[in-house]
């Protein structure tokens, strides 16, 4: 993942929304959902959930 994947990917783990992850990136929505789908893909995840869990157990985020 790039660094911008990986920071969207960290504030979707802690349950934020597209639009709150676009405002605190500032960033427009549409390249929130952009970041994730490929984000989606990179992972090999049908969908957020399942992103988060994946991230986890690679280590690329934790819950803190």
């Amino acid at each position: 993942l790039t660094d911008r994947e990986e920071d969207v990917l960290k504030l979707l783990a802690s349950g934020l929304s597209n639009k709150d992850i676009a405002t605190r990136l500032s960033l427009s929505e549409g390249t929130v959902k952009n970041h994730i789908s490929v984000i989606l893909a990179k992972l090999h995840a049908n969908d957020r959930t399942q992103a988060v869990l994946t991230a986890l157990k690679r280590g690329l985020v934790d819950l803190e």
